[in-house]
C-alpha cells in the first residue's frame, strides 16, 4: 500500500453522488465531487507553489499536490488514477499517449 493511498483511505469512504470525485489528503475538505473528469484531475493535478532554497538560492520545483481520481460506474466507484505527492506536472498517468 502506497502512502497516498493510505492518507486517502478514510475519505473514500463518502464517496457517493456525482459521476467523478476527488480525495486531496491536503485540501478540506479531502474528498470533493465533480460534474465533469477534467475537473477532477484539475484539483490532483494542482500545482504546489515553488519553495525557495536559501542554500542555493534558487526556487526549486515542488511538483503536484496528488490524490485520487475516481469515476461512478452504476452503484460503485472507480479507481481511475493515483498520483503520488510531488509528481511532475508532466508525469501526470493521464499525460501517457500525448
Amino acid at each position: 500500500m502506497t502512502s497516498m493511498e493510505k492518507r486517502c483511505e478514510e475519505p473514500r469512504k463518502g464517496l457517493a453522488g456525482m459521476p467523478y470525485a476527488s480525495i486531496v489528503p491536503d485540501r478540506n475538505p479531502a474528498l470533493k465531487y465533480h460534474v465533469g473528469l477534467g475537473r477532477a484531475k484539475a484539483a490532483v493535478a494542482w500545482e504546489l507553489p515553488n519553495r525557495y532554497n536559501y542554500e542555493t538560492r534558487q526556487f526549486e520545483y515542488r511538483g503536484v499536490r496528488g490524490g485520487e481520481v475516481y469515476k461512478r460506474t452504476g452503484d460503485t466507484w472507480e479507481l481511475l488514477h493515483r498520483v503520488e505527492s510531488g509528481t511532475r506536472f508532466d508525469e501526470l498517468p493521464w499525460k501517457d499517449g500525448r
